[in-house]
């Protein structure tokens, strides 16, 4: 008689995975638990190429020098296949600034989920925004290439600091509710205004070889005059922003 086995399959659905938790999409696993078939696993890889080579050149050359036949080319797979994944340039560039857009903010959230207070959390995400680009040259500058300048045909949607502003403007709502921040101000306006004084003051700063913790501190005492009300108090000391992990 055939011995049972000490921890038999469970039927009539797909089971946990070794970390206890059901298998995402994304983890390698088939509609039935099995591996992904192979034509899934090579479609996957060659867009992976594909985006890690259009991230080179439109680092290096900038959108409109960059060709799809040139991503393809770096890639090392026809140009049929830029078009499998990607309808156009255009789109192929959007999903470049998604993933640097879910980089960004992932590298972020580590930084700012043990922090506490307004003007710590500022230091906090300006350190995070230098760290990242010193370690990804080039990849925000080309990232927040303003979409809608690549074409006039297609609705462009919102451009990548149009997304960071609305981010702002909803963290400037929150914290004039709880009367941490001041409430006086358009925050859509504020949030546009935010990210531009980051952008180009974090940018110029760098250029021209500022000392880290300074560039920090200016940047972030600006802020916090501009941001938090006098009456504050201990409400801007323990106010934290709502950093919700980045998804991809």
């Amino acid at each position: 008689m055939q011995t049972p086995h000490p921890n038999p399959p469970r039927q009539g659905g797909r089971g946990k995975s070794a970390t206890g938790s059901f298998p995402s999409p994304l983890d390698g696993e088939g509609r039935e638990g099995g591996p992904a078939p192979r034509s899934d696993r090579r479609k996957a890889e060659s867009r992976q190429r594909l985006l890690a080579a259009a991230r080179g050149l439109f680092i290096e050359h900038g959108y409109h020098a960059t060709r799809p036949q040139d991503i393809a080319r770096a890639a090392d797979v026809g140009n049929g296949t830029f078009y499998l994944h990607f309808a156009d340039k255009r789109d192929c560039f959007l999903a470049f600034a998604e993933t640097a857009r879910a980089e960004l903010e992932a590298f972020v959230h580590e930084r700012l989920a043990e922090v506490e207070g307004v003007e710590p959390q500022l230091r906090a995400l300006l350190g995070a925004l230098i760290d990242y680009a010193e370690r990804n040259p080039g990849v925000l500058k080309a990232a927040m290439t303003d979409v809608s300048v690549i074409s006039s045909e297609t609705p462009a949607g919102p451009s990548l600091a149009d997304r960071w502003a609305a981010q702002w403007a909803a963290q400037l709502r929150a914290g004039a509710r709880s009367g941490a921040l001041r409430g006086d101000y358009d925050a859509d306006v504020i949030g546009h205004a935010i990210v531009g004084l980051i952008h180009a003051a974090a940018g110029f700063g760098i250029r021209r070889g500022a000392d880290r913790d300074e560039l920090i501190d200016s940047i972030a005492r600006f802020l916090v005059r501009a941001l938090v009300p006098e009456t504050a108090g201990e409400l801007a000391k323990h106010h934290r922003f709502s950093v919700g992990k980045a998804k991809s």
